[in-house]
């Protein structure tokens, strides 16, 4: 799967994670909950396409939220969404 790079993009401090690098984990977030909600609706498990749709919900509001977010807040969106995609990559794959 998608692993983002970790520090490719400096901040506009000149250390931690971008927006640019918080947008792209997300994204690899968003396009692991799309493939599962399409499988999910192709198995007719309705718990499944209601929690995926809520887990897209969120990344929209996160991804949302990074245009008035400060350095911390971007480093704290880019770290828990890099923390939850090595964990859908290790589910994926277990």
């Amino acid at each position: 799967m998608h692993t983002p790079p970790s520090g490719s993009s400096s901040s506009p401090e000149g250390g931690g994670a971008s927006v640019e690098d918080a947008q792209e984990v997300i994204g690899a977030v968003v396009a692991w909950c799309s493939r599962e909600l399409l499988a999910a609706r192709r198995s007719g498990d309705q718990q499944r396409q209601q929690d995926l749709a809520a887990q897209l919900q969120v990344c929209g509001e996160d991804r949302a939220r990074l245009a008035d977010a400060g350095p911390a807040e971007i480093g704290r969106i880019t770290e828990l969404y890099t923390e939850r995609l090595k964990f859908l990559d290790a589910a994926g794959n277990g």
